[in-house]
């Protein structure tokens, strides 16, 4: 069941998101607009790009040794609200050690009557060759798996709501352009008291929307996690139109972030009380950007070779294979 909700989630994610720059403005009247106006929107073209660059470094009184890690993502996003489907394609790059690796994926959600059909394709340079990569398929009855709670929740978020969560945005006092596009550029910095808040208001729209308990609070590795990102920064700049009320872009970085307390936490727990050396995690730049653009896919359809490895049998199970992926991260 938690892998439904897993993509629901990244459906919804998908789908959900008329003069010049007015100073009478307000973040509060700027994204009851944007609620507005989205809600009349068909389709969605988007982009969303990840950097995460980082260096741990271990010294002791003399030297300095340096690992650097760099996880990348660039992936493009289609997304039709009727018939409800998603097309997402794009590229995972990890390097380390001087060694690096790619994973090509491709996924497609396609709903039709009761029923939503899944299929997910992977490539990983590492282990295939290129063209050789694997389909996975799952089909969910809308009757077992209902997406309405999800589209509801959505619809409910407002200016006010976002507030209680922790999340206060801020209107720039000028326009801010956007490539070439004239923008209100909105601003909120978050920190782990608002993953905290954020948190429990999912545990409450869990009780209230699912047969499945939510515990997150109670869970000891949560709060573990917690109390090691003290320190944590996440600032957002949200790019909306100031002729549509739509918006065109969102950068979230986590750049400012103090790291001390996980950096205390990696010594204390791999450094023996003999060796005087320190362990530090230095942020280069861990930052997501995204893009959006309206109405403008006309149709979504799966690939004849999904549809071609599906009749002849060679598909892995879209469950099982998230179930896998769940383990291995874990």
């Amino acid at each position: 069941m938690k892998n439904k909700w897993i993509i629901g989630l990244l459906a919804l994610g998908s789908v959900s998101m008329l003069c010049g720059f007015d100073s009478a403005e307000t973040a509060e009247s700027i994204l009851t607009k944007v609620k507005e106006n989205t809600a009349s929107i068909e389709s969605m073209t988007s982009s969303f790009d990840l950097n995460c660059d980082i260096s741990i470094n271990v010294s002791d009184e003399t030297t300095t040794s340096s690992i650097g890690i760099f996880v990348g993502a660039d992936y493009d996003i289609l997304a039709t609200l009727d018939p409800l489907a998603t097309a997402m394609t794009g590229t995972i790059t990890l390097s380390t050690f001087g060694e690096g690796e790619s994973i090509d994926m491709q996924m497609y959600m396609i709903s039709s009557d009761d029923i939503i059909d899944t299929y997910v394709y992977t490539e990983d340079s590492a282990s295939d060759e290129e063209g050789e990569g694997t389909w996975e398929y799952s089909s969910i009855s809308t009757e077992e798996y209902d997406l309405q709670p999800l589209i509801d929740l959505s619809e409910s978020v407002d200016y006010n709501k976002m507030v209680t969560w922790g999340i206060d945005f801020t209107l720039a006092s000028e326009a801010a352009d956007y490539e070439g596009t004239e923008c209100y550029l909105l601003t909120a910095v978050m920190d782990t008291s608002t993953i905290s808040t954020l948190l429990e208001r999912t545990e409450n729209w869990v009780a209230e929307n699912s047969a499945e308990s939510s515990e997150l609070l109670e869970d000891e590795d949560i709060n573990e996690l917690l109390d090691l990102l003290d320190g944590l920064q996440v600032k957002v700049e949200y790019y909306v139109d100031t002729a549509t009320y739509l918006p065109v872009a969102m950068h979230i970085d986590l750049n400012d972030s103090d790291l001390n307390a996980l950096n205390d936490y990696m010594a204390e727990y791999a450094i023996s009380e003999e060796d005087t050396s320190t362990i530090e995690i230095i942020i280069n730049d861990l930052s997501m950007d995204y893009t959006m653009s309206y109405d403008d896919v006309e149709e979504i359809t799966v690939p004849q070779e999904a549809l071609d490895a599906i009749a002849a049998g060679e598909v892995e199970d879209l469950e099982e294979a998230l179930e896998n992926a769940v383990a291995d991260a874990v």
